[in-house]
């Protein structure tokens, strides 16, 4: 970060927003004092939390006034148990034992976790430990609550639902909220602020969502910055000359300016006239197999069940020809990481499960499915093996080098692992130690070490957390690459945006079972199976479905939704007729009508 300069009023939620490597998280650190107190590097100006200066203000004491939750909450567990983690903070500060008593009861009903205080935390699901998380600060009894992308590996359900304890803390005003988030149209409501940094860390907008998102679009698009969906809708619409009025963020304040846009429903309507069935929805979501040839993955079958117990899945059927970009989607818990490992040889499912170009898994080497599959895990962190970011690729790509494998590259496989490098965004970093990076910084590195190896089947599981816009486009358009060079992906993520924007089909598991298998239209189409699944259409399919509800009530689209993209929403909108232009012939930043 460099000359930072800003405040936040008591009681208010800010945004922090900013391109990967901005210095976000380092932000957090600065304010909870473990920069500069615990964490070493070159250190000026002043930090004032609740009235007292970080620099000269020990740890402990400012773990009263500011409390950190970060994105993972098993790294900043220290305990067992729910109520061990929640009281160790304040034994540490030598709180009477009958008001951590108290404290631990409060806490938990701030977060809806009313008698879960003997609880193990290894047995909660990954929403309830960020509940726990929450809660073990806010027993403290901190003015100011940071948020370090709280959500980031949580599936929808337990994202709205922590983001539904956040919104009750904003509203009570207790407390102050910086929050780092890139889940934009979930939290825009209640944010009062947005503070955003570019890349060098400097302090590029401090102020109003509306104004951020709308006056200051193409300069957050420029720098990389993930901007609400709507927001991006509208935009869209104004500079093809549609008079969208206001500014809205909202997913209802969006549908009722669009309603309300001069001439933009019948236009709709028009083009969704051949669309609509006359039978209402299809009857059962059924898994259905479009597989054309012979499969590069065959699935059949499958069930596994831990050594503890727990059945992963349930006969799980499918195949995925050469060439395919799939999403694999579901709720945390329900088997997607797992079906992946019995994939790549990470664990091992019975005979006659899962094939690879014809031939069962099990009977394959690790060194021959290595050589087909490529698997980035959720946790980049798992595949690092070497000293430098050049020498994991070099590792990749000469994996018996143990010892400085990069200094074994001749000169054509170091040019290729330099241009991987310069592509993602990494050949400035290239002697860094892997650790060192940002967490945006080591998903795109782990990425790389698979795409520079050439399998024809690449598994990446949540592969864009943690990035900024642009890296998620630039990291895309390689898997894009990938794929129109004849392979095939095979992606889990939580995010249905990226879905609908990039997959060409999807399966669906729910605990343990495939519950779809189709066009990610197909599904996003149907609510009601959207919500069983613990997923959350995107904001945009939300806007389109309530849009086609005001078209034809009680009359849904039979196959599909027809616009899930801000690009496929725009298509055929535009130029509009002068008559319908606004001010400007670009719709004024306001949208008056």
């Amino acid at each position: 970060m460099i000359d930072l300069d800003f405040e936040v009023a008591p009681g208010e939620a800010v945004l922090v927003l900013g391109p990967s490597g901005s210095g976000k998280s380092t932000l957090t650190l600065c304010l909870d004092g473990l920069i500069p107190h615990l964490v070493e590097g070159e250190y000026e100006g002043e930090v004032w939390v609740a009235g007292l200066a970080v620099k000269e203000t020990p740890v402990p004491v400012l773990a009263q006034r500011v409390g950190l939750v970060f994105q993972d909450p098993d790294s900043q567990f220290c305990t067992l148990t729910v109520e061990d983690e929640i009281a160790f903070g304040l034994e540490n500060l030598c709180v009477e034992s009958n008001r951590i008593d108290e404290a631990i009861d409060q806490a938990l009903e701030a977060v809806r976790l009313p008698g879960y205080r003997r609880r193990r935390l290894s047995e909660l699901s990954g929403g309830e430990k960020q509940r726990v998380a929450l809660a073990s600060v806010l027993a403290m009894g901190p003015s100011l609550l940071v948020l370090d992308e709280p959500s980031a590996n949580l599936d929808p359900k337990a994202t709205a639902d922590l983001f539904g304890l956040l919104r009750a803390l904003r509203e009570e005003r207790k407390h102050t909220i910086i929050i780092i988030e890139h889940k934009l149209d979930e939290v825009i409501e209640w944010i009062d602020s947005v503070l955003i940094l570019d890349e060098k860390g400097r302090l590029l907008f401090l102020g109003d969502p509306a104004e951020a998102f709308y006056d200051n679009h193409e300069l957050l698009e420029q720098s990389g910055v993930w901007r609400p969906q709507t927001a991006e809708l509208v935009t869209g619409l104004r500079q093809i000359g549609w008079r969208v009025p206001g500014r809205p963020l909202a997913l209802s304040d969006t549908v009722s300016a669009l309603a309300a846009t001069p001439g933009l429903l019948e236009r709709l309507g028009e083009r969704l006239r051949p669309r609509v069935g006359t039978d209402g929805w299809p009857g059962r979501l059924e898994a259905r197999n479009a597989s054309v040839g012979r499969p590069l993955l065959e699935v059949r079958e499958l069930s596994f069940q831990y050594a503890t117990g727990r059945l992963a899945l349930q006969r799980v059927s499918f195949s995925v020809i050469s060439g395919r970009f799939v999403a694999l989607a579901g709720a945390n818990g329900a088997g997607k990481t797992t079906l992946a490992s019995l994939v790549s040889g990470v664990l091992s499912p019975e005979p006659g499960r899962v094939f690879l170009h014809g031939r069962d898994v099990r009977g394959l080497s690790p060194r021959e499915i290595g050589a087909l599959v490529g698997h980035v895990f959720q946790n980049p962190e798992h595949q690092f093996v070497t000293d430098t970011v050049r020498g994991e690729l070099a590792y990749s790509l000469l994996p018996r080098a143990r010892r400085r494998p990069e200094a074994h590259l001749d000169e054509k496989q170091r040019w290729l692992v330099d241009s991987w490098l310069e592509r993602l965004g990494l050949l400035g970093l290239a002697e860094a130690n892997p650790f060192s990076l940002s967490h945006g910084q080591k998903r795109r590195l782990s990425v790389a070490a698979m795409l520079i190896r050439g399998q024809g089947l690449l598994l990446l599981d949540e592969p864009t957390l943690g990035q900024d816009e642009r890296q998620v486009a630039r990291l895309m358009a390689l898997m894009q690459d990938f794929q129109a060079g004849g392979g095939t992906v095979l992606m889990i993520t939580h995010d249905m945006r990226l879905v609908a924007e990039y997959a060409d089909w999807l399966l669906v598991l729910r605990e343990g079972r495939l519950v779809y298998e189709g066009e990610p239209e197909g599904f996003l189409a149907r609510p009601g199976e959207v919500d069983k699944a613990g997923l959350r259409a995107p904001a945009l399919s939300e806007v389109s479905a309530a849009l086609l509800e005001r078209l034809e009530p009680g009359r849904p689209v039979s196959a599909s939704l027809p616009w899930l993209t801000v690009p496929s929403f725009l298509s055929g909108l535009g130029p509009v007729e002068t008559a319908l232009v606004a001010p400007g012939g670009q719709g004024s930043a306001t949208g008056g009508v």
